[in-house]
């Protein structure tokens, strides 16, 4: 799911529960553990989580995962496979490169453009050719 889905939820169960928003570094911290729950069954989950739970959850992560597992298993169709395959420019979706700058040499994270198979959004996206083309050396 993306940030903004995941903070939409937790303004929705904390109107619900009648509590106070979390925190954003709370958000945050909480969001590195469920974002790999897929955007689809987010309104089932916090329609689910309202239905189930009579206080809004201790363990909000645990129970996200919880209920997502009981989509899949309500929703056995939708259930994605992940299928990762061998990629010419990068490692797992990610491409490593180095350039030096004022006798410095720096390193940098890439994911990669061709494949696009990293999810972490966190490093920008780009092409092997491109960043050999920018000055780049590609150390895959």
């Amino acid at each position: 799911m993306k940030m903004d889905e995941f903070t939409d939820l937790l303004i929705e169960l904390s109107a619900f529960y009648e509590r106070k928003e979390p925190k954003q570094s709370t958000i945050e911290l909480w969001y590195r553990l469920v974002n790999r729950i897929p955007s689809e069954p987010v309104k089932w989950i916090t329609k689910k989580i309202e239905t189930n739970y009579e206080a809004f959850p201790r363990n909000l992560t645990a129970a996200l995962w919880s209920t997502y597992n009981e989509w899949q298993q309500a929703y056995p169709e939708k259930k994605s496979i992940e299928n990762y395959f061998e990629c010419p420019d990068c490692v797992e979706g990610l491409i490593f490169a180095n350039k030096i700058k004022n006798n410095i040499n720096y390193k940098y994270v890439f994911r990669c453009a061709l494949c696009k198979q990293a999810r972490c959004r966190e490093y920008p996206l780009a092409g092997a050719k491109e960043l050999k083309s920018q000055g780049y050396e590609i150390v895959n």
